[in-house]
């Protein structure tokens, strides 16, 4: 696999689509600093992968998409394809029937991402996998980037070790076993969920257990309590019932009475109102002739006004005459002004025409002689270079008349040579003594300065760590309250399943009621799943009615049996459900279709006062719908504060049916019931509030839970933020130690050489002196030689004035071509000034044009405005004269109406004097009829009373047990007991029901489907076990197999870095050794290097250039041990000098035969040993451009 193409469009720099073509062996990409090519490899990079915007040279990954230059916007997308040859059957083997494969990545400014492989969407995933294990990725070793190879260097140890795993082919094991790795987590994760879920179930199946006993409990008693509350009731009927026959009697010889004083009283009120009508109609037709007097004012005033306005008019024309006279004479004096100011404008645009045509020339003229001197430049410019190549002859000449005479030298006798040598290390001795000197001292401030730095880093570390804990603290806490409100969640969840549990199955609803709905809800749920017609609804009144809280009781208490009514939505609903009760033998219920007539409906009065709180129909909401079915049956209900106000009230509001928030009721035939509530209906609104209360509780929970979790996250990401923070701290920690033990071994041997050196140089001093004498001798031999040499010199001088002077004529040359440049600029700006000025005069003079046309319209306007003002003038002061007439004889009239309506005032006043005597005679008459009618009222009431607990005691029986007690009441006269004792056996029942709770009957069908889901769960817990167990399998397996392969890896990596290293060192020796981590199971990489003349050592303590060597050494042994297709080394031998260039090149060109090199480069030596170059140029400032060049012009290319 090699790389065939590069295509770059709109990444960084290359604004345009760019295509490089890369070939077998060595392809080289040179470019002066800045030009961009250091971008070709990030866009390698980037489209293989890469994820973190830092390695891409940018703060974050927008930055990869071309940021704008001059003359250029910023780009919209970035994109890059790369095309890899399958030459070598390296390809995954889903692309192995390939020839080629195309992987594109691109980025939008928006933010959208996309992957391409063969120009199909695909993911990072796909991506990584085509470059996985090859050693040719984005984080492979065969792409070393600038700077790369001192990072490998001063990397930790456990750091260096991906580049022998990626040798080793363990990056896909290490891939599988981090998503086994991840699997696992899920598997524990659901584990822990089931876990959690089959403890509930556990503890649920212990409480189903428990409710089932209680259910049958409660059946058992509740038959008791009916048997003997029967008979009970039936008793108190029949006794009620006798006492009723006897108060109708009473009530009908008083109703005889008050028939006759009503007939008397209508009559006296039916005169009352005759009379009352006409005064009436004498009082309206009073209104209208005051309407009548007030209509003729507002005339008056109106006219009055009227004159008033024209008076005003008049006034106006006359002020307006005189100043549009003033108007006129100003717009006459303007016109003049801007007439001759047109004139002016002319004659100034005609003489700027004149100087603008004279600049113009000039242009002309300078512009010529500036293309003239430009091509002088050129001139020189090329007999300079001519001029510079002789000098380089002369020096090389000069060098070897040198060379020469340092043979010549050599051959004097051995003192002269000895003289001679002695002079020149006497004065490098002084120099490296006080060099060794310098680099003492320096190297003593470095260290002072690196224990400070490393006194600040830790510091630094401390106040991190410091951070980290609370951080960490108040994590803690957060996941504390977020476990509390979990917890919370769960219980309100759990009381909320079970009651809406109740609610589905009609806990607390008869028998019938509950048959016929669960019949009902199977036949909605046959329609639903049938596709039938859909069915009507049926619901009970107490799930579609919405009562507030402190009204429940009293709405239970006025409803009674009837909370239990099921509303239909029709007729035939309600007929269908009573047929299947009597077919089936389930029971009896009570039915309301949902458009029910309220035929009995009427308008009375509704009750009001003291006592009186609110009507139950005002109370209770429901959907539209059913109101009209819920207002029936809570038809004149009141709601008031106490029994004793509904007895009060009664006689005033006959029919109606009062209620105390408390339960206590009078009924509409008088019957009063009160005391503590225990009504089989009882519980119902209060479960369904219940219910209500819970979901709005759990929504506030679970809103909370939110919130908590959302600040948890905050804290999880900061406290991820700060260990990351904390861990850079602590590797500059790491390297500043390295750093100082580096400066301290700097410091012991910079101290050792300088005292070397001070020794040398007092030796060197002394045999120096003994040999000064003899200097005569050796300038005579050496005078031949040197003459030939002055001569040499001589030319080289000559020469070097020559290009001196051809140097200052160019800049001569060049500052009069600048000076000229900028004249011709400047005059170019200065006929742009004047053609704008130019431009300016005539906009101006054609708005003054403009102005004065519109001045001399105003003229003509005003003119006209006068004389239309002038006649309406006169035609106001005539209609001012007729109004004056008219208003004289509307106030006649005024005054002649007003008599006539003082006469019919006085005679109204007195017909209602009479009026009034005749209403208080009929008062008197009324008080008399009201005594008669509260006699009625009394018989009426305790009529009514009777009524009404025979009725309440029969509605009791049928709330409690669906039986008509006025049907069965006869079967138990013959029965006999004791009746106080049977009200305290139906206290006693009741009270043990009561104290039994919410019963869930339906609590063994619910207990045999939990023990079935318990069942199911418990299998998949066995189940996830199973799969934990054989996760842990296959990483242990993975964990062995990159073990062998790292170990084995890392020998022979080894072993060809121990031969590498003599190699480009020239000597020497190095190895790789095993160091374990502290913190990680994984074992870390170091390097030990001994360069030729040293001992063996860790490469930190190495210099620069040593570290660089070192550093391309194990690069290159990677390579001799897991070849990778392709290599990429971007300024690799920068810090490298000559010697060890060649022998990197060396190196270089071993490895191009078994894989494609890429190099980005400066020296002419690598140049030289590529087979193809490219040079990177940015001929417009923030694009680059690719070319093809040789070898001299890259040469050029790159010492720019």
């Amino acid at each position: 696999m090699r790389i065939k193409k590069l295509e770059l469009c709109g990444f960084k720099s290359f604004k345009d689509r760019t295509v490089i073509h890369f070939h077998e062996g060595i392809t080289g990409i040179v470019g002066p600093n800045g030009c961009g090519k250091s971008n070709i490899v990030d866009a390698l990079v980037w489209a293989m992968g890469e994820q973190s915007a830092k390695h891409l040279r940018g703060s974050n990954m927008s930055d990869v998409i071309f940021g704008g230059a001059e003359g250029y916007a910023p780009g919209g997308m970035a994109e890059v394809s790369i095309t890899l040859e399958n030459d070598g059957g390296a390809f995954p083997a889903k692309y192995l029937n390939h020839s080629e494969i195309m992987v594109t990545r691109k980025l939008h400014r928006s933010g959208e991402s996309e992957y391409l492989v063969n120009k199909q969407p695909a993911r990072l995933r796909d991506i990584t996998e085509v470059f996985m294990d090859t050693g040719a990725g984005a984080k492979g070793f065969s792409i070393i980037e600038q700077g790369a190879i001192g990072k490998i260097v001063t990397a930790k140890p456990l750091d260096r070790r991906s580049l022998i795993e990626e040798a080793a082919g363990i990056t896909k094991f290490k891939a599988r076993k981090k998503e086994s790795q991840r699997k696992l987590v899920q598997t524990e994760q659901n584990l822990v969920r089931i876990n959690d879920i089959v403890t509930e179930l556990k503890r649920r199946i212990d409480a189903l257990q428990r409710q089932a006993k209680k259910a049958e409990r409660y059946r058992r008693i509740k038959e008791e309590l009916e048997d003997l509350d029967l008979w009970l009731s039936s008793k108190k009927f029949l006794k009620l019932k006798d006492d009723s026959d006897e108060a109708e009697k009473v009530f009908a010889d008083a109703q005889d009475t008050e028939v006759g004083s009503l007939s008397d009283l209508e009559q006296i009120e039916t005169e009352l109102e005759t009379l009352k009508l006409e005064m009436l109609e004498k009082e309206k037709a009073l209104e209208v002739e005051q309407i009548k007097h007030e209509e003729l004012k507002d005339n008056v005033r109106r006219k009055e006004m009227e004159l008033q306005s024209l008076s005003f008019e008049v006034e106006q024309a006359k002020r307006k005459g005189e100043m549009t006279e003033n108007i006129a004479q100003e717009l006459e004096t303007r016109r003049e002004a801007l007439a001759e100011s047109v004139e002016g404008l002319k004659l100034q645009t005609t003489e700027l025409e004149t100087s603008a045509e004279n600049i113009r020339a000039e242009y002309e003229t300078k512009k010529e002689a500036f293309d003239n001197i430009h091509e002088s430049i050129v001139d020189l410019e090329t007999e300079l270079n001519t001029s510079r190549r002789s000098l380089n002859e002369l020096s090389g000449r000069e060098s070897a008349d040198a060379a020469r005479l340092s043979s010549l030298e050599s051959q004097l006798d051995e003192l002269s040579t000895r003289e001679e040598s002695s002079g020149q290390s006497l004065a490098e001795l002084r120099e490296q003594k006080d060099e060794f000197e310098g680099i003492y001292k320096k190297s003593v401030n470095e260290l002072e300065n690196s224990r400070q730095m490393q006194l600040d880093i830790m510091k630094d570390v401390d106040n991190f760590q410091e951070n980290r804990d609370q951080i960490f603290a108040n994590t803690e806490n957060k996941r504390k309250e977020v476990a509390d409100f979990k917890e919370e969640l769960n219980l309100v969840t759990s009381r909320l399943y079970g009651l809406e549990n109740l609610q589905a199955s009609f806990e607390g609803f008869e028998e019938g009621v509950k048959n016929v709905m669960l019949w009902h809800r199977k036949r909605y749920e046959a329609t639903a799943d049938g596709g039938m017609q859909e069915v009507p609804e049926m619901l009970p009144i107490s799930e579609v009615v919405s009562v507030p809280e402190d009204y429940e009781v009293a709405m239970e208490a006025a409803l009674g049996g009837r909370l239990q009514v099921l509303l239909t939505e029709n007729q035939d609903l309600s007929l269908g459900a009573i047929d299947y009760l009597k077919d089936n033998n389930t029971g009896r219920s009570s039915f309301l279709s949902a458009n029910a007539d309220d035929s009995q409906s009427s308008e009375q009065s509704t009750p009001s006062g003291e006592g009186f709180v609110n009507l139950l129909t005002d109370v209770v909401s429901a959907p539209d719908k059913y109101s009209q079915s819920v207002q029936l049956l809570l038809n004149k209900v009141a709601i008031v504060d106490s029994v004793r106000t509904a007895l009060r009230m009664r006689p005033a509001y006959p029919g109606w049916t009062f209620v105390t928030k408390d339960g206590d009721t009078l009924s509409a035939d008088g019957v009063l019931t009160g005391g503590a509530q225990d009504s089989a209906d009882s519980g119902i609104l209060k479960r369904k509030r219940e219910i209500q209360d819970l979901s709005q509780k759990k929504e506030e929970w679970a809103g909370k839970l939110a919130l908590a979790t959302t600040a948890l996250e905050k804290l999880e990401k900061q406290l991820k933020q700060i260990d990351t923070e904390l861990e850079e701290a602590k590797k500059a920690k790491y390297e500043q130690e390295i750093r100082l033990a580096e400066l301290k071994k700097d410091v012991e041997r910079s101290e050792k050489e300088f005292q070397n050196a001070e020794r040398a140089f007092t030796r060197q001093e002394e045999e120096f002196s003994q040999l000064s004498a003899k200097k005569a001798k050796l300038e005579e031999d050496i005078d031949a030689l040197a003459s030939s040499l002055e001569e040499t010199r001589t030319q080289k001088m000559q020469t070097e004035e020559r290009v001196t002077e051809l140097d200052e004529e160019l800049v001569s040359t060049k500052l009069g071509i600048g000076d000229l440049q900028t004249s011709v600029t400047d005059l170019k700006v200065d006929l742009a000034s004047k053609d704008q000025e130019l431009s300016g005069l005539r906009r101006q003079l054609e708005m003054q044009e403009q102005s004065l046309s519109d001045v001399m319209a105003k003229i003509n306007s005003v003119s006209a405005d006068a004389a239309q003002n002038t006649e309406l003038m006169s035609e106001n002061q005539i209609q001012l004269e007729q109004e004056k007439v008219a208003l004289e004889q509307q106030i006649g009239e005024v005054e002649r109406f007003a008599e006539k309506f003082s006469a019919m005032k006085d005679s109204f006043e007195q017909e209602s004097a009479e009026l009034k005597e005749s209403e208080a005679d009929l008062l008197k008459r009324r008080r008399v009829y009201t005594d008669r009618q509260q006699k009625m009222n009394d018989a009426q009431l305790k009529l009514e009373q009777a009524k009404m607990k025979e009725t309440y005691l029969i509605d009791q029986v049928k709330e409690r047990y669906l039986i008509n007690l006025a049907e069965v009441a006869e079967n138990y006269r013959e029965r006999e007991g004791d009746m106080e004792q049977a009200e305290r056996d139906v206290t006693e029942l009741r009270e043990k029901l009561k104290k039994m709770g919410e019963v869930n009957l339906s609590a063994i069908e619910e207990y045999d489907d939990t023990i079935e889901r318990y069942e199911f769960l418990s299998k998949q817990q066995e189940d996830l076990l199973a799969a934990k167990k054989e996760l842990n399998r296959v990483i242990d397996r993975i964990n062995r197999i990159c073990s062998k392969r790292f170990r084995d890896t890392f020998e022979a990596v080894n072993e060809r870095f121990k031969t590498a290293f003599p190699v480009l060192f020239g000597g020497g020796e190095a190895k790789l050794t095993l160091i374990e981590d502290e913190e990680k199971d994984e074992m870390g990489i170091d390097i030990m290097a001994r360069p030729p003349g040293k001992k063996l050592q860790s490469v930190s303590l190495l210099s620069g250039g040593e570290k660089a060597l070192t550093a391309v050494a194990l690069i290159f042994s990677i390579f001799l041990v897991k070849p990778s297709p392709y290599c990429l080394l971007d300024e690799v031998d920068a810090p490298l000098d000559d010697a060890n260039v060649t022998r990197y090149n060396d190196l270089v060109q071993e490895m191009s035969k078994r894989s494609q090199i890429i190099v980005v480069t400066h020296n002419k030596h690598t140049m030289g040993k590529t087979n193809k170059i490219y040079g990177v140029t940015m001929q417009e400032r923030g694009v680059s451009k690719m070319v093809s060049v040789n070898l001299d012009e890259a040469s050029e290319i790159a010492s720019l």
